[in-house]
């Protein structure tokens, strides 16, 4: 007996060495941007199993064996990205191309900021480890001030959203004061956190900052409350700071709805091969109406309040981020000139012009991301976080325009090197 527990337990010892001792891959001496402090590491071995980073060694000193190599020389890993407010396409056939852009811009995760009741569904089939798609975080329908809302249809929106495990709320307006509190109460019992747009009504319905800061909200979108009321702006950052409130400002969608572009330039930006030329013309040719419709002067003095208002965006964003505001990233790929995927790094151009560091803004869409759903598993790379990174030619803390070339995605198990990327590519590109 004791001999057999003996060799029994010899056995175990021996899997349990092999196991170590073995890898699915091995990222072969790369230098690793972990994003947990603004470092780089050089010259190291990612080993990774079962979708987790097991073991980060000096490049070469490792005695793990791995059945898959990739070369990293000279190259840079990172965390993936993240886009924090997207609207879904609004029928599953288009799903695919959908999520096919992103990750081949390296964005792996979604934050969807429009949610239906069907979303549900689609978030169940599509994170799956046998599905190579962006992980979905939903919103529910969003709440506005057109709904006259009893407590029990309160109670029974809030009780269907948790019970369906849906991430947020989504806000956009609400009747009165009264009924926000009365929301915010029932969203507090179940443990719902809203999202969305900062609560005002343009009716002159007030609502007082202290009940919104210390509500339910765990982010707002589109620097709501915080532009065209100086006078408020540094109270309502320290209550952003003290209430944990997170911040999207999704500033592209404002630069395009402003008109804030070049029309001969804007339709090169890289990811516009993959709209139609039918598209692109018309979206030129409305534009180009609306002008002509409004005037040479109007569109002028239009162009001006708008640039100053943006330039206001760009000032604010950077007092929140030198006041210790957690920022989330998206350009709001919802309206025409913006690409799924494509847009987020001309996102974090607009935030280089704000006067970020790279570090703050590719945080913005990885660490950030990650604490904002308390999930430990992903956001940087360390040993025992999941293999999400991307693998790129350059250091991105030197310069944003490498993720314009990104090399490969580790995500989901799963390992797209440059040619499955490219395979994409090809796919749904229209030229």
């Amino acid at each position: 007996m004791k001999n057999f527990l003996r060799l029994s337990l010899l056995l175990l010892c021996q899997i349990a060495f092999s196991q170590k001792n073995e890898a699915d891959y091995v990222i072969k001496n790369v230098s690793i941007i972990p994003m947990n402090k603004e470092t780089v590491l050089k010259d190291k071995d990612v080993f990774i199993t079962k979708g987790k980073i097991i073991s980060i060694e000096k490049s070469g000193k490792s005695k793990i064996k791995a059945r898959q190599e990739v070369n990293g020389m000279g190259k840079y890993i990172m965390p993936s990205l993240s886009d924090a407010h997207v609207h879904l396409p609004e029928e599953e056939k288009d799903l695919k191309r959908f999520f096919d852009l992103n990750l081949m811009n390296g964005v792996t995760k979604l934050r969807s900021m429009r949610g239906t009741w069907g979303h549900k569904d689609w978030r169940d089939k599509y994170n799956s480890k046998d599905v190579m798609a962006p992980r979905l975080y939903i919103s529910s329908p969003p709440i506005s001030r057109n709904y006259d809302l009893t407590k029990e249809d309160i109670v029974a929106y809030v009780k269907a959203a948790k019970d369906n495990d849906y991430d947020i709320v989504k806000m956009m307006s609400i009747k009165s004061q009264d009924v926000f509190v009365l929301f915010d109460d029932v969203c507090k019992q179940y443990d719902m956190k809203i999202a969305g747009h900062f609560i005002s009504n343009p009716k002159g319905i007030v609502i007082e900052d202290d009940i919104i800061f210390k509500s339910s909200f765990n982010s707002i979108e589109h620097l709501g409350g915080l532009i065209g009321e100086p006078e408020k702006l540094e109270s309502r950052i320290n209550a952003l700071k003290n209430n944990d409130i997170y911040v999207c400002p999704t500033l592209l969608w404002y630069k395009i709805a402003y008109g804030l572009f070049d029309l001969d330039e804007i339709i090169k930006i890289p990811g516009m091969e993959f709209y139609d030329e039918k598209t692109k013309k018309e979206w030129v040719e409305k534009t180009k109406i609306y002008r002509e419709k409004t005037g040479k002067e109007a569109i002028e003095e239009e162009l001006r309040l708008y640039g100053k208002e943006m330039e206001e965006r760009l000032i604010v964003l950077k007092q929140l981020e030198a006041a210790g505001i957690k920022l989330l990233l998206s350009p709001d790929s919802s309206s025409k000139y913006t690409v799924p995927g494509f847009s987020a790094l001309t996102e974090m151009q607009l935030y280089k012009k704000a006067g970020l560091s790279n570090y703050a803004i590719l945080q913005a869409s990885t660490v950030n991301f990650a604490n904002y759903f308390n999930d430990t598993t992903y956001g940087t790379i360390e040993e025992g976080k999941s293999a999400d990174f991307i693998l790129l030619n350059e250091n991105p803390l030197e310069d944003l325009n490498t993720l314009q070339n990104i090399e490969g995605v580790f995500y989901n198990f799963q390992f797209l090197n440059k040619t499955d990327l490219e395979k994409l590519r090809k796919e749904h590109s229209l030229y």
